[in-house]
């Protein structure tokens, strides 16, 4: 499990945010000011960390612009590699390379999709295990369109949604995902999925893809398997053409 601090000093936001990243699988810890960040990346492993361009100090009732970037630079000063993000409200050239010259990897806008934002922690965190030498047995990440699922929680992010599914629903997404173009047939999803099973059956499949749909329509998204009539199934197009 990857594993995240996040330095804002909104309370709400934070919590709001911890909860999201937790859904999808990183152990998130939360520090609300300076002081608390410096000790906590200084003195405990993480993946990576999230910074709030505008920070409030313990010694200072109100946050401070630019204390993000400060932040940065005693963090890497102190020799702390691990990716660091900016996450702001703060859109504006001078921002973002203010903190991109003090040392942050990159600099991600708040209003930022969730999927996108789990792709560039993802891909800022694959990024640092290879410098650093480490290989990951599997990928946990699958890109589905815009969206994305986590093979390991079986959390499926769809925009700002975490939608938990089954061994089987993550199962066939995983299996439509490996060659998104191709239809697959439903007996070749009944051995993956099934295997020896008993209960294997394409009525069996057909009731995991029914829970699967409703679950989408609870949450108002649009379905992304497309059955293909006597052949099997796919992606479903409209999804595809959205890429992340």
């Amino acid at each position: 499990m990857n594993s995240i601090l996040l330095v804002d000093d909104e309370a709400t936001i934070s919590a709001k945010l911890q909860t999201t990243l937790q859904h999808f699988g990183f152990r998130v810890e939360v520090a609300l000011s300076i002081e608390t960040a410096q000790h906590r990346a200084t003195k405990e492993q993480f993946d990576a960390i999230l910074v709030d361009f505008d920070l409030r100090s313990e010694t200072s009732a109100h946050p401070s612009l630019g204390n993000g970037t400060g932040l940065v630079i005693q963090l890497r000063a102190s020799g702390v590699t691990v990716p660091i993000l900016m996450f702001t409200v703060l859109d504006g050239e001078f921002y973002e390379t203010s903190s991109l010259n003090a040392g942050a990897d990159d600099y991600i806008l708040k209003t930022t999709s969730i999927p996108r934002l789990l792709a560039r922690l993802h891909a800022h965190i694959r990024r640092h295990e290879r410098v650093m030498g480490k290989k990951r047995v599997t990928v946990r990440r699958v890109g589905i369109g815009r969206h994305a699922l986590d093979r390991e929680s079986r959390i499926f992010a769809v925009d700002d949604q975490a939608i938990e599914l089954t061994v089987r629903e993550a199962r066939i997404l995983e299996i439509l995902a490996a060659n998104p173009a191709r239809i697959v047939p439903c007996q070749e999803i009944l051995n993956h999925v099934w295997g020896r099973e008993l209960g294997k059956s394409q009525s069996a499949l057909d009731g995991v893809l029914k829970r699967f749909r409703q679950k989408l329509e609870q949450q108002q998204v649009q379905d992304v398997i497309e059955n293909v009539k006597g052949r099997g199934y796919k992606l479903a197009s409209s999804v595809l053409a959205r890429s992340i």
